[in-house]
């Protein structure tokens, strides 16, 4: 029998069948289709055809194309995922709301974190995730690490509560709630020309390849004018390194994260007082975001572990 469009989402009174076929939807689309959600969700590929073709017979909705084409969401595929994104977020706060009363957090806390930017020591992220932990053992910790804009989409989504990111310039659909500085070095890796010059300027960077990251300035700043134009790239840290281990770019990392190739003299920090720069870890919500006491509780722990 075909399925009838309409607009209205209603299935009725929820059930926990209903609940079930919403979670398998979600999971489908945010792991990019039915055979990507298998693992996550310890299903069978058939299992997940079944609950996706129940929940579109339920709805009355066409919610996804899959086949040759590969998985992609109908419009009102799109519309009813982030009303079920919107449905479990609703009941994720009275749970954690009416377990307060009680004096007692419960729920889930997802983080979204910027690739290494816990290598900055004023974030102090790992004592604070410990200290909250260890006080309220029943909140379920998330953590997914993404590139700034990632987070942003996600905070927008409501799939994350918070995250930390770099966000240089004023978002108005974000709030930042505490910054905290990270330095950032250029560095070569050993088999580069420049490992064992002695005396390294402008002139040298610019006739050697650039790798752009996450960490490299933005193209406002002075630092840009010094640099080549980007010949290769990576947003995740590891890959950077990796490129910049090759011998054949200079790119832009952390310093306490390149710490260790440096003391083992597999990188090299070109000259500090020309290269180096400062950037601003943010700790951000989206604007809208209800505070919850969860992570109210979270907000304040960080906020104790950042002022002493």
């Amino acid at each position: 029998m075909p399925l009838h469009h309409k607009t209205d989402y209603s299935i009725g009174k929820a059930s926990n069948v209903d609940l079930r076929l919403l979670n398998v939807f979600i999971a489908v689309v945010e792991h990019g289709g039915f055979t990507q959600a298998q693992e996550p969700l310890n299903l069978a590929l058939s299992s997940i055809s079944t609950y996706i073709h129940d929940l579109e017979a339920r709805l009355g909705l066409k919610l996804c194309n899959r086949g040759r084409g590969g998985f992609s969401l109908t419009e009102n595929g799109r519309e009813v995922y982030n009303e079920a994104l919107g449905l479990f977020t609703a009941m994720e706060r009275f749970n954690a709301n009416v377990a307060s009363l009680k004096g007692k957090l419960t729920g889930e806390l997802k983080i979204g974190i910027l690739d290494n930017s816990t290598m900055s020591p004023s974030t102090r992220v790992p004592e604070v995730i410990h200290h909250f932990s260890e006080q309220h053992p029943d909140v379920y910790i998330s953590i997914k690490v993404l590139s700034s804009d990632e987070i942003e989409e996600e905070l927008m989504a409501g799939t994350l509560h918070l995250g930390i990111g770099l966000y240089p310039d004023a978002h108005q659909a974000l709030r930042s709630l505490v910054s905290f500085p990270v330095t950032v070095d250029l560095y070569c890796g050993s088999g580069s020309p420049l490992f064992h010059k002695a005396r390294v300027d402008t002139s040298d960077i610019r006739q050697t390849p650039y790798a752009k990251g996450c960490y490299s300035p933005d193209h406002k700043s002075p630092l840009a004018s010094l640099l080549p134009a980007p010949t290769a790239s990576s947003y995740l840290s590891e890959g950077l390194a990796f490129l910049i281990m090759s011998g054949r770019y200079v790119g832009y990392l952390p310093r306490r994260y390149s710490a260790n190739w440096v003391n083992n003299g597999e990188m090299r920090a070109l000259p500090q007082a020309q290269f180096s720069h400062e950037l601003e870890l943010s700790l951000v919500v989206r604007r809208s975001e209800k505070v919850g006491p969860v992570m109210r509780t979270f907000l304040k722990s960080f906020a104790a572990f950042n002022d002493s």
